[in-house]
């Protein structure tokens, strides 16, 4: 059995159009937000606030649950798939243990993260999944990932030819052409990545940026965003030194100081808000499509 390194399965995901999670990020800011479910590793009185996940564009985005459901749904046709070329598959249990990062759309905001990882990923909450079956059978699951153009040679396993995207992308691929909607998608994106960039330019952001700067400054950082450090060739290396951590730290404390990532939460909730009501029919298809889908995932799942 094959161990799949972090980067393959964002790479997976990426060509076989997986469902994106709730809050996923799809913003022109740093991604992901929820909560650290790993409370022990931090200290008792530091609370963690999800924004993304509460932003009024998320209620157009699946929840956990949901995600889930269509998660389990594709694995139960990927089954049925490699039966097909008389392999057994049953996939791997989901680690519940593994946490999940610190919100970081408007950047740090996790002390306990910044004094351990500095700008770097939560290495605490990479997954490493393992997709349980012989490395000869790894094909029909995969297939060629789109690799091979058309009319190229085909994945061929034991004289039968392959999906070329292998059974897991031919299940994930059969959902969403039944039930996506890509017009209300691109809608839903898009509110998502202009309000971000448009709360850069908001008289309360810039105003907050400014006391965060003047802040920072104060601990002996120049910079005048909180943007700016993520971009720091210094802090990209393969060890977070010590001036990363403690600039990491003061830019968490000095939001914390300023307010600013409430202030900067308001002004783009406010922003996404006039872009929803503009946008309402569409995201509304959008809702219905999506509440098809999960409906029909959980349908597959108890079936079986």
């Amino acid at each position: 059995m094959r161990r799949l390194a972090p980067a393959c399965l964002a790479l997976a995901a990426a060509l076989l159009g997986c469902s994106p999670g709730s809050g996923s990020g799809e913003g022109g800011g740093p991604a992901e937000a929820s909560e650290n479910s790993a409370a022990s590793s931090r200290p008792a009185a530091e609370r963690q606030v999800a924004y993304t996940d509460r932003l009024p564009i998320a209620r157009y985005s699946y929840t956990e649950a949901e995600n889930t459901a269509i998660e389990s749904a594709q694995q139960v046709l990927t089954r049925h798939c490699l039966r097909e070329y008389g392999i057994a598959y049953e996939p791997a249990k989901p680690d519940r243990d593994v946490p999940r990062p610190a919100d970081r759309r408007y950047g740090l905001s996790s002390a306990t993260e910044a004094a351990r990882f500095g700008y770097r990923p939560n290495s605490d909450a990479i997954r490493n999944e393992r997709i349980p079956l012989p490395e000869d059978a790894l094909p029909v699951f995969y297939g060629n990932r789109g690799a091979v153009p058309d009319g190229g040679e085909r994945v061929m396993y034991k004289g039968k030819e392959v999906p070329a995207d292998g059974c897991f992308g031919q299940s994930v691929k059969k959902l969403s052409k039944e039930y996506d909607e890509p017009a209300g998608s691109a809608v839903a994106s898009r509110i998502a990545t202009e309000g971000y960039t448009k709360s850069l330019n908001a008289s309360p952001v810039r105003e907050g940026f400014r006391k965060w700067s003047a802040c920072m400054q104060n601990s002996g950082f120049r910079y005048a965003s909180p943007m700016d450090p993520l971009n720091t060739p210094a802090f990209k290396g393969k060890t977070v030194s010590a001036k990363e951590t403690k600039t990491a730290i003061a830019d968490v404390r000095c939001k914390e100081e300023t307010g600013l990532l409430g202030i900067w939460f308001k002004a783009e909730s406010r922003i996404q808000k006039a872009d929803i009501e503009r946008n309402a029919k569409a995201l509304e298809g959008l809702r219905t499509a999506h509440h098809r889908k999960v409906e029909a995932a959980r349908r597959i799942v108890v079936e079986g």
